[in-house]
């Protein structure tokens, strides 16, 4: 029996409204996928759990100490001051859970004065060590302790005799309770250690809360975190310090984006590249 031309139209219409594409509102192609098809972290919901955990980090965060005591250039006590004035700008962000661009400006600059102030002091220390190291017992002949000759310049005087442990360790740093033990061949007494432990953490302490944005947030915010640790790569001169390495690392592993992804992947490379750090002893 041959269908009716009027049953047949009918039969062709109800194909052509399930084709894709056909349906209403399908002008102008296909339809684009949801954001969080794109990006899992587009809704800022992780990165909102992390600053809150972060804030409270930062709140309990003190102050870092005073470098006067250790350092007696105007200019080398600055990098200290510099520092601390980083940590306070990092604690107002973190306070308001702000994910602005300042908030990585401000997370960097803490990273970048830190890390200065760390390498001045560790620098000193080394210096303080060589010197003190020739009037430690068994090491310098009996009365040959003043042919040490005086300290460099910008080492403060230290006392000749070490002192009492109860008076260095009697009330430890918050900060620096994580570091407390005496490494190896490390004299008690060392009045550096303590401060440089201090500013050696917070540069790595805002490395990582860089990189709570650099791995949760959403692929803008992403973007501009890695922009801020390619700066501080840079100005590594070729040397970036080994946690700035992990963090990129662990980002281009766990990155989905594929062209974000190949952005890491590129950075990641230089880190094999990066000849060994120069021997502190």
């Amino acid at each position: 029996m041959r269908a009716r031309p009027g049953a047949r139209a009918l039969f062709v219409a109800g194909l052509l409204a399930l084709a894709p594409g056909c349906g209403k509102g399908s002008q102008g192609g296909p339809p684009s996928p949801a954001p969080a098809a794109s990006d899992r972290f587009a809704d800022g919901k992780r990165l909102t759990a992390a600053l809150g955990d972060w804030k409270n980090r930062w709140q309990n965060e003190l102050a870092p100490p005073s470098c006067d005591t250790v350092l007696t250039r105007p200019d080398e006590r600055s990098l200290c001051t510099a520092a601390a004035a980083a940590l306070v700008q990092v604690q107002s962000h973190a306070a308001t859970l702000d994910g602005s661009d300042d908030a990585l400006r401000a997370a960097a600059e803490l990273s970048r004065r830190a890390g200065a102030a760390a390498k001045k002091l560790r620098y000193r220390d080394m210096e303080y060590m060589g010197t003190e190291g020739l009037s430690l017992p068994g090491l310098a002949p009996s009365g040959s302790a003043s042919t040490a000759g005086p300290a460099p310049s910008g080492l403060p005087k230290m006392p000749p005799h070490p002192l009492a442990l109860s008076t260095v360790h009697q009330h430890p740093s918050p900060s620096a309770s994580a570091d407390a033990g005496v490494e190896a061949g490390e004299r008690r007494d060392d009045p550096f250690k303590p401060v440089l432990r201090v500013y050696a953490r917070l540069e790595v302490e805002a490395l990582r809360y860089l990189a709570a944005f650099l791995e949760l947030a959403p692929l803008a915010t992403r973007q501009s975190a890695l922009g801020e640790l390619e700066k501080l790569w840079e100005e590594s001169a070729g040397r970036p310090s080994h946690p700035l390495q992990q963090i990129v690392r662990q980002a281009s592993l766990l990155e989905g984006d594929p062209t974000f992804k190949a952005r890491l992947k590129k950075l990641d490379v230089k880190s094999h590249l990066v000849p060994p750090a120069p021997s502190a002893r």
